[in-house]
């Protein structure tokens, strides 16, 4: 039995929480909607559910986070200490806190918080790095693209916050659910005609996603901004708002090309970041985690790299991962921590 059988990891996000935990030989996760931007009783609400939930050999909690950046918190070092006072008010058993230097107490991070906000895409690596000595791993979710080189076992870069991170595009703000369409391009054609998108907020990726019948609905968790449907339709009626249009189902061709060239704009973002990082004539590996691992998929066909996805290249022979299991690496990954 592996030690990980008595972990649980958790990730706690500015949207979403995610768990990985063992049972016997399976390892399962679980990811529901959390919009910790309304305040920190969207999380404590959550807590006593979820913990309901797991094995009851569970007897050690992993925290990663990057919810201590939502807007309800004055600043990270108030974020932090929140979700972990949060978690030793409704979690039972030990917890360690991941942090820039590994695995800490939640005391530590409470002393620390600058070396626990937004690490868990550290977490994915550095699990990751046991593994492969050299891999592109790729982690595409709901709001952002995480763009990491692995060079002879260990992370190739000296980027740690998300201000570095954004400044050498290892951090791309776009994500298949939650990213407003305007943030993936500033206009589209439209029947031969280049039209400017407005800016608001009417669409976002997971619009363009549910019009390309793409998007899994697992991972359709959010909110629409309308309120109204997750359908094709609705998409496409959110969509023709952007354009400053009444959708009409005789111009669902033309409305489903838009959708086509957004996806397609969005790709060459996440390209054009990955061959900034990759040495001329190297032979890439890429690892794909995240909801819109589809996305990464998509674009090592299309570059002709081979690719993984995140639990493929991490689980051993006696572990089995549930089908959505890739959604969640970092909290997968705090299984794998050493400690």
């Amino acid at each position: 039995m592996l030690e990980s059988n008595r972990i649980v990891g958790w990730d706690i996000g500015g949207a979403h929480i995610k768990l990985a935990y063992c049972n016997a030989n399976q390892l399962l996760v679980d990811q529901i909607s959390c919009p910790l931007w309304k305040g920190i009783d969207e999380l404590t609400t959550m807590l006593p559910t979820l913990s309901a939930h797991l094995p009851a050999h569970i007897d050690t909690h992993h925290i990663t986070m990057t919810g201590e950046l939502v807007d309800c918190f004055d600043d990270r070092q108030q974020g932090v200490r929140a979700i972990i006072t949060a978690l030793q008010n409704h979690l039972t058993g030990t917890i360690k806190v991941f942090s820039l230097h590994g695995l800490i107490s939640p005391q530590q991070a409470y002393d620390q918080p600058h070396d626990v906000a937004s690490m868990n895409w550290l977490a994915s690596v550095k699990a990751l790095a046991k593994k492969y000595k050299n891999a592109t791993f790729i982690d595409m979710g709901s709001t952002t693209t995480d763009i990491l080189q692995i060079r002879n076992h260990k992370l190739c870069s000296d980027a740690i916050s998300d201000f570095d991170r954004l400044r050498t595009g290892e951090l791309v703000y776009t994500g298949v659910v939650r990213s407003c369409v305007n943030t993936v391009a500033d206009s589209v054609l439209f029947q031969s005609q280049q039209i400017p998108l407005i800016a608001e907020n009417f669409a976002v990726t997971a619009d363009i996603y549910r019009i390309l019948k793409r998007l899994p609905p697992h991972a359709d968790l959010g909110d629409t901004m309308d309120g109204k449907e997750k359908n094709q339709y609705a998409s496409l009626v959110r969509l023709a708002r952007m354009c400053g249009l009444d959708y009409s189902e005789d111009d669902y061709t033309d409305w489903y090309a838009v959708a086509e060239s957004l996806m397609h704009k969005q790709k060459q973002k996440i390209k054009q970041q990955l061959q900034t990082h990759t040495q001329d004539g190297q032979k890439l590996v890429l690892v794909a985690a995240g909801v819109g691992r589809f996305v990464i998929e998509d674009i090592a066909k299309e570059m002709d790299i081979q690719s993984h996805s995140f639990c493929q290249a991490l689980m051993t022979t006696d572990l089995q991962p549930t089908a959505n299991a890739d959604d969640c690496a970092p909290a997968v990954a705090l299984l794998f921590q050493d400690h």
